[in-house]
């Protein structure tokens, strides 16, 4: 019997420290954290090419191609290559913080060109991975570009 109050006790004693124990870590402040705006802009050159799913990077010189997504929302190809567009115009992004589709618009064009978009850091570098079908449908190439960054 007196061992019952004893285990009757400690369970009480236990339950009490953990109850009480645990309004000791809540935190009082409401933390409302927001993914930041993703910087598009720079200049991005080619790092990886693939051709319907056939790595192509070494079969010609691609880093001479040079994207530039300008700060003013203009944009210019250096260099072209089969690309979604052909001319100079202006870009956006469908959402600055969660990037998904880069929007082109080329100068004197009626409607826009709505590209896929993945935007991965890769090796503490960011990149940008499209993929577009210029021309004939049977042909879609998966580009890989990486700022080039002014030192």
């Amino acid at each position: 019997m007196k061992s019952d109050k004893i285990l009757k006790l400690l369970l009480f004693v236990s339950l009490t420290v953990v109850f009480t124990g645990c309004d000791a870590f809540k935190d009082g402040e409401i933390h409302e954290y927001a993914e930041t705006i993703k910087n598009l802009d720079g200049v991005w050159q080619l790092t990886t090419v693939s051709r319907n799913g056939v790595d192509i990077t070494q079969t010609m010189d691609f880093t001479q191609f040079r994207l530039n997504l300008n700060q003013d929302g203009s944009y210019s190809i250096d260099n072209y290559l089969p690309f979604a567009v052909k001319n100079d115009g202006t870009w956006k992004v469908d959402d600055p913080q969660y990037p998904f589709n880069l929007i082109l618009k080329e100068s004197g064009a009626t409607s826009e060109v709505n590209i896929k978009l993945k935007y991965p850091i890769v090796e503490g570098r960011r990149r940008i991975a499209v993929s577009v079908s210029p021309g004939c449908l049977r042909n879609t190439y998966q580009y890989v570009l990486e700022r080039i960054e002014n030192n």
